[in-house]
């Protein structure tokens, strides 16, 4: 897989929506959380853990056992639910609590079903973890991903936004880049949502679950 076509499928997992890309815009803010240098190495240690289960499931044969274990295994790390409300925006806060669970769902099945896959094109890859920054709502962990048979072509930077959840940590975006998961998603929901309504956006989530290919 081609350096182009990795980040492409890690940012633009919900990439049958076209057209030019709105203005970014900043990622609400929750209130600021101190990180102690112990708690940041505590979020790196927590999230190279997982990133390495995840592997190790990866490389077992493909049966309904691994799909479960994946399961779980992403949804201890990853905060689904707030990566919801950051990609809706403005519109979380008009939908039902059905709508809200609905969409939750949806978006859960695709992030991890294109998580699972990009997982799985890069089991060749080696990872290096080059630290930790704060940011307004944690930390933030660093690493990069290079290829082991292409020596020549430049690592790829992974990086993990990170807030405490409870004794553990939670991720709500992931940055190919310093390009943001989240800010690409809340792009392509307003844009639906402006043109084909709430309705549109559900069912394009709908088509894509059950679609073969990656792109509708």
């Amino acid at each position: 897989m081609t350096r182009v076509s990795m980040i492409s499928c890690l940012l633009l997992a919900l990439l049958w929506l076209a057209g030019p890309a709105a203005a970014e815009e900043m990622l609400a803010s929750a209130a600021d959380v101190g990180v102690s240098e112990a708690a940041a190495a505590k979020a790196e240690q927590f999230i190279r853990t997982k990133h390495n289960k995840v592997r190790q499931v990866l490389r077992t044969p493909d049966t309904p056992k691994r799909a479960n274990q994946l399961t779980e295994l992403l949804g201890e790390f990853l905060d689904y639910d707030r990566l919801a409300r950051l990609s809706l925006d403005k519109e979380w806060a008009k939908r039902s609590p059905k709508e809200r669970d609905h969409f939750v769902s949806l978006l859960r099945q695709l992030v991890e079903r294109q998580y699972q896959r990009n997982m799985e094109s890069t089991l060749a890859y080696k990872v290096k973890w080059v630290g930790t920054e704060p940011i307004e709502t944690g930390i933030k962990v660093n690493s990069s991903a290079r290829s082991v048979k292409k020596k020549r072509q430049p690592p790829i930077t992974i990086d993990y936004s990170m807030s405490p959840a409870g004794k553990e940590w939670k991720v709500f975006d992931i940055f190919t880049d310093e390009v943001s998961l989240v800010k690409n998603y809340k792009r392509q929901f307003r844009r639906v949502i402006k043109e084909e309504g709430w309705s549109g956006l559900i069912g394009r989530m709908e088509k894509k679950l059950n679609a073969e290919d990656d792109l509708l």
